[in-house]
């Protein structure tokens, strides 16, 4: 299915760029990928949801879509309100969200944040945020601002070829060459001998601060709006111990396990759209 590209204009994070499939008058879905990835994660999957219109975003420093401004960070709570403004750049004033990894942990805040804006979820390997015990904030605060303060004096490196970079994230990310592909050629650029990455370097570093626990499964609890949650049995999600206490905290969520790695919607589009479409079906 091709796609057609869009952008909207945030207040807090500057232009955002993403893709669209399906037609205009079907059941709009905003779509929130994962960390490094880009909107293109969406694409093998918006063949098999049929009346849907997916509406995927790049987030901000991601794939096409504008850096933040010099001494501006990545906070994970700064991508509620940019997805929150690029929804009502979209016209969307209730919506239902699907996200994969770092978009799903996204999508959960953005319930908890504005649950009247948000129908419904299908969370892709995803479920909360990421957490740490509060005794290491200190540490995290001064790799955070050291971080920082180095990458300004870094160069963009360059990259002869594409095919090192789709090596790379086949090798890193446990996914398939063409899923890889897709990813890589929507955040590279062509530049004097060889492409360098679109997405802000200053998205590799250290958060200044992690959720802890308690505070993960609070937000979890907080979410009322039916959800769906789809886990891979090799995914980055299924050795996790807080997985169990997680899944009870979202309640009611209709839980499916597949055979698949954190990529398994690029991987396995056909049997991941399926349960996607049977759960959006209930709110055409």
């Amino acid at each position: 299915m091709k796609a057609e590209h869009f952008a909207v204009q945030t207040e807090s994070a500057g232009q955002l760029q993403g893709l669209r499939w399906g037609s205009s008058s079907g059941t709009p879905v905003l779509a929130l990928h994962g960390w490094l990835d880009n909107a293109a994660s969406f694409s093998p999957l918006a063949a098999y949801l049929p009346g849907v219109q997916l509406l995927a975003l790049d987030l901000p420093g991601h794939g096409a879509s504008d850096h933040r401004p010099q001494g501006v960070r990545y906070h994970l709570m700064d991508y509620v309100p940019a997805v929150l403004e690029a929804a009502d750049a979209l016209g969307l004033a209730s919506m239902l969200i699907m996200g994969h990894s770092l978009g799903g942990s996204i999508a959960g805040l953005a319930a908890v944040a504005a649950p009247e804006r948000v129908t419904a979820m299908v969370l892709i390997e995803t479920l909360g945020p990421f957490s740490e015990s509060e005794e290491k904030v200190p540490a995290r605060l001064r790799d955070s601002v050291a971080g920082y303060a180095r990458v300004r004096e870094k160069a963009s490196p360059t990259y002869p070829d594409l095919e090192t970079l789709v090596a790379a994230r086949v090798r890193i990310g446990g996914m398939s060459e063409a899923s890889a592909r897709l990813l890589i050629e929507r955040n590279v650029h062509k530049s004097d001998g060889g492409y360098r990455w679109r997405s802000d370097p200053r998205l590799r570093l250290a958060s200044p601060v992690f959720l802890t626990e308690p505070q993960a499964l609070t937000c979890l609890k907080a979410i009322a709006q039916p959800t769906q949650v789809l886990l891979g049995n090799d995914g980055v999600l299924a050795k996790r111990k807080t997985l169990k206490a997680r899944l009870e905290a979202l309640n009611p969520a209709d839980v499916r396990w597949f055979d698949g790695t954190h990529h398994l919607h690029m991987d396995q589009p056909g049997v991941i759209g399926g349960a996607v479409a049977e759960f959006l079906s209930q709110f055409a």
